[in-house]
């Protein structure tokens, strides 16, 4: 019953203070358990064009509303797209205490000034209706070029707002993707997001024409440390852009990072046709693939109903609901070897490691941290993927779980480290894994946390460890070394 499993997997939002802790915990997820499948259902008879996915109804249910934001004390802005490329215009949509010169800048991700112009702002007021839907409707504070010559990355105005600058050569070494959804899914600006105020009152549909507030940073660090890489010629990606299979076909390797948590059924399907190819994924990511969601034609809206009884695409393979739920037919599991149902909260155990235990220190991914089989790599984890095992082992057990590749039918399949979870059933397994498909297919690499890419990973204690182990990653990717 669809009303049940929305019940059950949407739980005990927003406390009042960490919102998102109260967001995230409640938004979850695992009691619902669907069968693998390798493949996605045939579509064949159903007339797959953007109208067609476009298509949604309601946009919000009930009639509550989030707090309003004071627009009086802090600059605000957002621009008019999210993904660019060098030499394209930005419109910036900015309101804050009234200036005649306002100085706006655009930096990198380590707050090295690119741009910077001086102008007017004064104090705007959200003029759209339903601006979930529809955007803020601020007025357009100045358009402003970018340099032809920008390098592929993610930069910010104002200090805040990120805006992605594709690559335009023919060939680059890795494309990696900015989880531009999971940002717009969370985002309360306009009083409502995917989540807030509650789940009776939630929107279904979101714009990404709102400046950012209640999304929490899982990629930044890794984004910071990526960019002092002067040896990578790297393609920088937004959610959307990964419906194009252009955006990835050009590279040797794609990076899944953070918290990617809403995709579309084609990012899916263009992520397994890269890694068919022969070409590595590297997920350092958790809770990656839970949500399918579309997109409007002008893809400034991102469509998630969670539920099919109210989604104009319910009873399709687009419908807006779990990637676990059977009728999707396209277990997260046949892409990326791990989901959130054998995984949970990582943060929930009691006694927790805070960290993934080493079981395989041979692992050319390994080479260079002095890491040993027992020792806990330092990465205090929220929300985690695992995948299936032979037996479930519980916190304080010395056993080491065991892989069942009899669920995921990979050529080959290695467990490298893992960390104890919660899920709704109170067991649940962090599993960092390397696998490869087929013979003819890439190998994928799973971390299985969205800590990885954070400021409790490759920005924590344990950062220099974990530089090594993603580098080892890279590299090997990109030479062609094996990653078993």
């Amino acid at each position: 019953m669809v009303t049940s499993i929305r019940t059950k997997a949407i739980i005990n939002f927003m406390a009042p203070v960490f919102f998102y802790l109260a967001l995230v915990s409640g938004c979850k997820k695992s009691e619902l358990k669907s069968s693998p499948s390798s493949s996605a259902p045939d579509t064949s008879s159903i007339p797959v064009t953007s109208d067609y996915l476009s298509q949604y109804g309601i946009t919000e249910l009930g009639s509550l509303l989030s707090g309003k934001i004071d627009l009086t004390k802090t600059i605000y802005c957002y621009t008019d797209k999210i993904s660019y490329m060098a030499g394209d215009s930005v419109s910036l949509y900015i309101s804050g205490p009234k200036s005649k010169s306002q100085t706006v800048a655009m930096t990198d991700m380590n707050d090295h000034t690119i741009l910077s112009v001086n102008v007017p702002i004064d104090i705007q007021q959200i003029q759209a209706d339903r601006p979930w839907l529809n955007g803020l409707g601020f007025t357009k504070t100045i358009t402003i070029k970018l340099p032809d010559d920008l390098k592929s990355g993610i930069y910010k105005f104002c200090g805040k707002q990120n805006i992605v600058v594709r690559n335009n050569s023919s060939f680059c070494d890795i494309t990696v993707i900015y989880p531009s959804n999971t940002d717009n899914a969370y985002n309360q600006s306009g009083r409502r997001s995917l989540y807030a105020p509650d789940q009776p009152d939630r929107s279904t549909v979101v714009s990404f024409l709102r400046f950012q507030f209640g999304s929490v940073d899982y990629s930044s660090s890794f984004f910071k440390w990526l960019s002092l890489q002067d040896s990578y010629n790297i393609n920088y990606i937004s959610d959307a852009d990964l419906d194009d299979y252009s955006q990835l076909e050009r590279s040797k390797l794609v990076i899944i990072t953070g918290h990617s948590e809403y995709w579309t059924r084609r990012a899916r399907q263009n992520i397994d046709k890269f890694v068919a190819s022969g070409k590595n994924l590297l997920v350092l990511a958790g809770d990656v693939m839970w949500w399918q969601v579309r997109y409007n034609l002008k893809k400034n809206i991102m469509i998630c109903y969670r539920d099919k009884a109210i989604d104009p695409l319910g009873n399709t393979p687009y419908s807006t609901v779990l990637w676990s739920d059977a009728s999707l037919k396209y277990s997260i599991l046949s892409s990326i070897g791990a989901d959130f149902n054998h995984g949970g909260y990582a943060n929930q155990v009691p006694k927790a490691w805070n960290g993934y235990k080493i079981v395989n220190q041979g692992s050319p991914l390994f080479k260079g941290t002095g890491l040993k089989n027992g020792d806990i790599l330092k990465l205090p984890t929220y929300e985690c993927d695992g995948a299936p095992v032979v037996k479930m082992i519980k916190p304080g057990s010395n056993e080491i779980p065991v892989i069942d590749n009899s669920k995921l039918k990979f050529l080959r399949v290695e467990l490298l480290a893992y960390d104890f979870a919660v899920d709704a059933n109170a067991k649940g397994l962090a599993t960092f894994i390397v696998f490869q498909k087929t013979k003819t297919s890439g190998t994928v690499v799973n971390v299985a946390t969205e800590n990885w890419c954070s400021n409790t990973g490759i920005g924590g204690d344990d950062k220099v460890k974990i530089e090594t182990i993603t580098k080892n990653m890279i590299d090997n990717s990109l030479s062609g070394s094996s990653l078993f």
